[in-house]
């Protein structure tokens, strides 16, 4: 059951925080950004979240597994994974257990890599969370599920 309110100081909250959250993705995108050229990882950050995805399943995944985990479309997914595939990061090969299917998996040089990217994850962590103790990393991480939840369960529909 959706709440509407009509509590003006209230939606301006809800709007805020819904700003915040977009401008948090943004600055956190140019940090991470940042962090990977620093280090040599010659990726974009949608594209090191594709290699993070991979490195944290420990295993190739099909496109649309990607997709799915990512949240993104798998025509999104398959332009970062043929970019990856160009540059060495990934290979694309079939999956055993299923002639159709075609596996993304990580190469030598982005298992050699691994290190660096967790440099930066970690690095990214560190900032953003900084002066936060673990219970309000831990609220946060519930709020931001909860919303998450609350928008993906949203009916498809415009505005009633």
């Amino acid at each position: 059951m959706q709440t509407v309110t009509t509590d003006l100081s209230f939606r301006r909250l809800q709007a805020d925080i819904l700003l915040d959250l977009q401008r948090l993705r943004h600055v956190s995108e140019r940090r991470i950004g940042e962090m990977l050229e620093a280090r040599d990882l010659a990726v974009t950050p949608a594209q090191a979240n594709v290699l993070m995805t991979l490195f944290q399943n420990r295993g190739p995944l099909t496109a649309r597994q990607l997709a799915r985990d990512m949240q993104l479309s798998e025509v999104t997914v398959g332009r970062f994974v043929r970019a990856l595939e160009k540059d060495g990061w990934v290979v694309r090969k079939r999956d055993p257990s299923d002639s159709r299917a075609i596996l993304v998996d990580t190469t030598d040089k982005t298992r050699a890599a691994l290190p660096r990217f967790i440099e930066v994850s970690n690095a990214i962590q560190d900032a953003a969370f900084a002066g936060l103790d673990r219970a309000t990393v831990e609220r946060i991480g519930a709020c931001t599920r909860r919303i998450l939840d609350n928008l993906a369960d949203a009916p498809r529909t415009g505005p009633g």
